[in-house]
């Protein structure tokens, strides 16, 4: 974590952004008040960044209508700028990277002369502690109460605008007026929400978005398995599931790289209106790829491996070497150690660790979490996966991932989700933050859940 007080400490915003290019590939940014276009959403053009913004909408004009302007002059589905009342945030997530949390808007002086306050949390940091779940619920719950930028809006708030140039103080009748426009949803904001109610809502939009995507793997693994579209070297007795992972995977690693960045947002932009047509045409890349690849030792060698270790009889009885062994076959779980600070895999400082040592103090730190005060993660795997009926694995899933008493330190949506497919590769695909992102790529509007 870091803290960002502009003049203060010498922290500034600016210095987040020079970093992010590497890791980003998407930006969500919550941030009420925005008068410049060059602090932040010029720098999204220029990187070939897809960028989300919610701005406020109120009486006052609070997003500029030069930065509303270019936004409607873009064009362009990888811009989107949406307006929402109750508003009052400023989050920037660049994700991949990480999220600023603060008091900073996107103004000249926010960014640079005002004394400001936040906070950067690195990727690690937002999964290790589940906040980038509470930030995906924020972005859904404002995506359900915002109305998107068209011209009808624009005119309006053009015109408001020009009034209060016109005017230094708007009188408290036309303002009352002016917001009774049925161009933004009325909403009251969240003030009247409880917590339990809030905690119902996200399991319940974790659930359908969960499920919903499960359901568009089967159905390509349905597709992909059959003798005309399957790869000479995959039985027919190899699980679907499994087969659709591998799939995605060989799809999202090949197919959508420009260069070091997948690049998976230009290509959802390019097939979101035919998912299927996209899907024959990488069914038909597969069916010639060839026996050499690293997913037919996955398929064929380490996901019978894993299916075995995460078995109802072998889970309970894995020693810490053991899992010190199975853990790091998790594709999800080496993407989580590849970045993560070595302070919290529990190494000392001093030098660099390659892969193989940061995946292994992973495993065997979170094997030792109860000598913590942490939780045993063989008990939240074993209750995840066998704790009840198979079709309710999923609503055990979020207990794993949002209850203290059930969460694993380190391990997030995107590993669990992967483990609990590796075991049932049958009944529930592996998924991850990979497989997301070549479920997007092909156009299918899902949610990628980091690792």
């Amino acid at each position: 974590m870091e803290l960002l007080l502009n003049g203060i400490n010498g922290t500034y915003l600016r210095s987040v952004l020079l970093n992010a290019e590497k890791k980003t590939h998407r930006v969500d940014a919550a941030v009420a008040y925005a008068t410049e276009n060059e602090l932040l959403f010029d720098w999204c053009w220029d990187q070939k960044l897809p960028l989300r913004f919610w701005g406020r909408f109120d009486e006052s004009v609070p997003v500029a209508i030069p930065v509303l302007k270019k936004f409607l002059e873009k064009r362009s589905g990888r811009y989107v700028c949406k307006l929402v009342r109750a508003f009052h945030p400023k989050v920037i997530w660049w994700r991949g990277h990480g999220a600023y949390i603060g008091s900073a808007n996107l103004t000249q002086s926010a960014w640079w002369n005002n004394v400001e306050a936040g906070v950067f949390l690195s990727e690690a940091e937002l999964v290790n502690g589940g906040h980038d779940l509470e930030l995906d619920h924020m972005f859904r719950e404002l995506e359900a109460h915002a109305a998107p930028l068209t011209q009808e809006l624009f005119d309006l708030l053009a015109a408001r605008n020009a009034e209060l140039t016109r005017r230094k103080a708007a009188s408290k009748d036309a303002d009352r007026e002016f917001l009774q426009t049925e161009l933004v949803p009325h909403w009251e904001g969240l003030a009247r929400i409880s917590a339990k109610s809030a905690g119902d809502k996200r399991r319940q939009a974790f659930l359908d978005e969960w499920n919903s995507t499960l359901q568009i793997i089967r159905d390509i693994a349905a597709k992909i398995s059959t003798d005309g579209n399957r790869p000479s070297w995959i039985g027919t007795t190899a699980p679907l599931g499994a087969q659709a992972d591998q799939f995605l995977h060989a799809h999202y690693y090949q197919n959508t790289f420009d260069g070091r960045r997948a690049d998976f947002e230009t290509h959802f932009d390019r097939n979101r209106h035919d998912p299927d047509a996209a899907l024959d045409r990488v069914v038909e890349w597969w069916r010639k790829w060839p026996s050499t690849s690293d997913e037919n030792t996955m398929l064929n060698k380490v996901a019978p491996y894993l299916r075995r270790a995460f078995s109802a009889e072998q889970l309970p009885k894995l020693s810490e070497d053991q899992f010190a062994k199975v853990l790091p076959r998790v594709h999800a779980v080496r993407e989580y150690a590849r970045r993560a600070p070595n302070r919290f895999l529990g190494l000392p400082g001093g030098r660099k660790y390659n892969i193989g040592e940061k995946v292994d103090a992973l495993a065997r730190h979170v094997y030792r979490a109860p000598d913590r005060g942490g939780v045993p993660v063989l008990e939240t795997l074993q209750h995840v996966l066998y704790g009840g009926s198979p079709d309710e694995v999923p609503q055990r899933l979020w207990e794993a991932i949002s209850d203290k008493k059930r969460k694993v330190d380190l391990l997030g949506v995107s590993a669990m989700g992967e483990i609990v497919g590796w075991a049932m590769p049958n009944r529930f695909p592996p998924r991850n933050g990979r497989t997301s992102k070549a479920l997007r790529s092909l156009g299918y509007d899902v949610m990628v859940h980091v690792e």
